[in-house]
């Protein structure tokens, strides 16, 4: 560019400025400092006066409150420099003819092909159009607009600036609405996935239900049938003693059905949040006393000691804030199963020790303990541990399951210690009743 044509564009500026907003008018963007929230704009050209003038012309713009930042690139190689370290450039006045014939074609294509830039715009500029012919160029090449240097006076440079800035401004909006969009796609598509996988959880959890409730209910069922049968049957020839052996045999099977049943409930009320507790003042020592006298008699078939220990005085009271029938059954399904899984000549003991924040009660037995892989399945709906219990009796797999989420709901805590070959302890805590 000639001497001439920078005063041209210099003796403009100042009309010029009436081509921008009025609310732009009150930005003074020679005295402001450049920030993130400037629009950022590359020069690209081999000349040093296009840079000059660019920077004077543009010297207090200003669009949507927002200043200009000028960055210089002297060739296409400081450009590209500056691409890959600079982000959010809004535009480019870019040269064509540089280092060589066609460096800001060239370097088109690598702001596009290459970085991958769609956002960027791209006004051309040449002080030789004959050697990049317009209607070629933009053909070929995506570029936003094409301008002869010449034809480039200070309005034709703030026209140009706005028309690009607000077309940059626009794209990134929609970018943004865009990636905000996949956000959401994929943030439900995870969540899609997720209900999927617990629906498929759910369908198992179901089927594994209707497999264990249709065989735990079936056998007791078929022996009350089988005995009910029988003694409708021989009851002219059965004595009074088969009679009430083969009823004690109907009580038995009908207890485990009632047994199953009330726990299928007890889940269900559980997982559908309908397990509605009533906490109160209870002496835990009562009720430990209570179960303990209940199950006397079919320890001592078993041959097994049952014990009770407290760190009190007789007549200290054990008084915690729990709901009265939740936590007779927590206690009710830990001793049962102490005795159900601990084979004769041993002792079961149910200690109870108070705190001053918690009462705590140990039921510990000297069955054959739990393998790391039983106590990582412990208190899961229908876990099947390796050991068996010692009578023949029977167990559904919930009453562990049941007991956590019943004394977690009573704002107290349950876990197991347990050795291989020693015995297993079920620890629960309490919240104690301060008075």
């Amino acid at each position: 560019m000639d001497t001439n044509q920078v005063e041209m564009i210099a003796s403009q500026v100042e009309d010029d400025l009436l081509f921008v907003d009025e609310e732009d008018e009150t930005e003074d963007c020679s005295q402001k400092t450049v920030t993130q929230e400037s629009w950022k704009v590359l020069v690209v050209d081999d000349d040093v006066s296009i840079h000059q003038v660019t920077h004077m012309v543009l010297s207090d713009f200003s669009y949507e409150n927002k200043c200009l930042e000028i960055l210089d690139a002297y060739s296409a190689l400081e450009a590209k420099n500056i691409l890959q370290n600079t982000a959010n450039i809004a535009l480019i006045f870019l040269d064509v003819v540089m280092e060589t014939d066609n460096a800001g074609l060239e370097l088109v294509k690598y702001i596009r092909n290459v970085l991958q830039n769609r956002f960027v715009r791209i006004v051309l500029r040449t002080g030789q159009p004959g050697q990049a012919p317009q209607k070629e160029v933009i053909q070929k090449y995506e570029i936003n607009e094409y301008a002869n240097k010449t034809e480039l006076t200070a309005q034709k440079i703030f026209t140009l600036l706005t028309a690009n800035l607000r077309s940059y401004a626009d794209i990134m909006l929609i970018e943004s609405y865009r990636q905000n969009l996949e956000e959401k796609v994929e943030q439900r598509t995870h969540e899609l996935h997720q209900k999927n996988q617990e629906l498929i959880l759910l369908n198992q959890e179901k089927n594994e239900f209707l497999a264990i409730a249709a065989h735990d209910l079936k056998n007791p069922l078929s022996a009350i049938i089988g005995l009910s049968e029988m003694v409708v049957e021989d009851l002219n020839i059965l004595s009074k003693k088969e009679i009430l052996e083969f009823n004690q045999m109907i009580c038995e099977s009908a207890n485990r059905m009632f047994q199953l049943v009330t726990n299928l409930l007890d889940i269900n009320a559980i997982e559908a949040g309908k397990t509605y507790l009533s906490l109160e003042k209870i002496e835990i020592s009562t009720i430990i006393k209570q179960l303990l006298d209940n199950y006397q008699q079919l320890a001592h078939h078993k041959d097994i000691i049952l014990l009770f220990e407290k760190d009190r005085a007789e007549s200290y009271e054990y008084i915690a804030l729990v709901d009265k029938c939740a936590i007779y059954e927590v206690f009710d399904n830990l001793i049962s199963n102490a005795i159900k899984y601990s084979p004769s000549q041993t002792k079961t003991c149910v200690r109870i020790i108070s705190t001053a924040k918690r009462i705590r009660c140990e039921i510990q037995d000297e069955g054959p303990g739990l393998s790391q892989t039983d106590r990582a399945k412990l208190f899961t709906k229908f876990s099947r541990l390796s050991p068996r219990p010692t009578g023949g009796e029977h167990s559904t797999g919930l009453g562990l399951f049941i007991a956590k989420r019943l004394v977690e709901a009573m704002a107290g805590k349950i876990w197991c210690e347990s050795e291989l070959g020693i015995g297993t302890t079920f620890i629960i805590e309490l919240p104690i009743y301060n008075k």
